[in-house]
């Protein structure tokens, strides 16, 4: 297969980053990347209107109170793009559905993401994960806008997969992914080795300004949470994902880097671990 056709489809624009170095390896490669948001986030992460509806009735700045959200729809949709663009990824769509997105209010979302998937045909598909224990591991959370953009999604795969009205061909997407930052370590399937492109990770984490991003406080969310996936998986940092259902294959599967790990020194791994691999000890 010359080139892979990756579709990501995520609840808010942020949501891309989760596995934003995953896909610049793949579009370095030269594979087709479509990163979609099913809402502009409008609702999500606003600092400023949070932290001013915190103060007392007559301290709070009207200006924030009375904000255009035309103006923050822009701002979200930009962000958006320019994070993705850092990583070489261009089709960026945001579909503008409205907050709190519920797929029983807003059905149509199904038939929008299925024209895409008809459209794009992506061998990969990387969704937000429909499970119910919820965003980051949330216990007792059963709807919130990232189940439901995964419910949604479910229901565009399968209408994709069946003959229908628009006499478009049928499309079974072969393999479908969840970011690994919805589960716990244990119940990851494999980490994309990302240490190279970590600068790039905090470029991109720090131009969500609408969400009170900052470049230190990017630095050190990723420092932590990347920094986390790759301690596990004995790297200097990682992306983690989950598998929708095990995969088919040949053979055993295995990555060089697998096999590296468990032939080189105690020393050498230590100084991959902490990215110093020239650093003698």
């Amino acid at each position: 297969m010359d080139k892979l056709n990756i579709l990501s489809i995520n609840a808010h624009p942020h949501d891309f980053t989760h596995m934003a170095a995953t896909l610049g390896i793949h579009r370095e490669r030269g594979d087709n990347v479509i990163v979609v948001s099913v809402t502009a986030g409008l609702n999500t992460h606003n600092e400023k209107l949070h932290d001013e509806l915190m103060k007392p009735f007559n301290e709070r700045d009207p200006e924030i109170l009375n904000q255009d959200y035309k103006e923050l729809e822009k701002i979200k949709k930009l962000e958006l793009r320019k994070a993705c663009s850092i990583f070489g990824i261009s089709d960026v769509r945001v579909l503008d559905y409205p907050q709190p997105f519920r797929l029983a209010m807003y059905n149509d979302v199904i038939e929008d993401i299925s024209s895409i998937i008809l459209e794009i045909r992506p061998h990969i598909l990387i969704m937000q994960s429909p499970y119910s224990k919820g965003h980051h591991g949330r216990i007792g959370v059963s709807a919130d806008d990232h189940i439901e953009t995964a419910r949604a999604t479910l229901e565009a795969k399968e209408a994709a997969a069946i003959p229908g009205d628009n006499q478009k061909t049928p499309h079974t997407i072969p393999i479908i992914i969840y970011p690994g930052v919805y589960f716990n370590n244990d119940d990851i399937d494999f980490i994309v080795d990302i240490s190279d492109w970590f600068e790039k990770r905090v470029e991109a984490e720090a131009l969500y300004i609408s969400q009170g991003h900052s470049p230190e406080w990017s630095r050190r969310r990723l420092l932590v949470s990347l920094g986390n996936t790759g301690w596990f998986s004995n790297t200097l940092y990682g992306e983690a994902f989950v598998r929708e259902k095990p995969e088919l294959v040949n053979s055993i599967p295995f990555s060089s880097l697998t096999l590296n790990r468990f032939e080189e020194s105690v020393s050498a791994k230590y100084k991959r671990m902490i990215g110093k691999k020239g650093l003698d000890f």
